[in-house]
């Protein structure tokens, strides 16, 4: 025959079994939005870099194109004191 405290014992543990199941399952559910959400999130950090080094070649860009326009300014002065020099003679 079986005794009240089998009995007890075999629904104490059957109804750990059932929560713990139950508690690895939502574990399982929380784990995969926490991927779900790193997945976005390494998506916004991608896109972030490729904005921040489209910016970096825009501005190399436009640094070269001031460069060229102080070349430009300095060849100016080059020759306009070579002018003056010659009108001075």
């Amino acid at each position: 025959m079986i005794e009240p405290t089998q009995i007890l014992l075999f629904a104490v543990v059957t109804i750990l079994t059932i929560l713990l199941v139950f508690i690895g399952w939502q574990i399982y559910q929380i784990f995969s939005e926490i991927r779900k959400m790193l997945v976005k999130f390494n998506t916004m950090v991608d896109s972030a870099v490729n904005v921040t080094g489209n910016m970096g070649k825009s501005l190399e860009n436009l640094s070269g194109v001031s460069e060229g326009v102080k070349a430009v300014f300095s060849l100016f002065k080059l020759f306009s004191s070579k002018k003056e020099k010659k009108r001075e003679d």
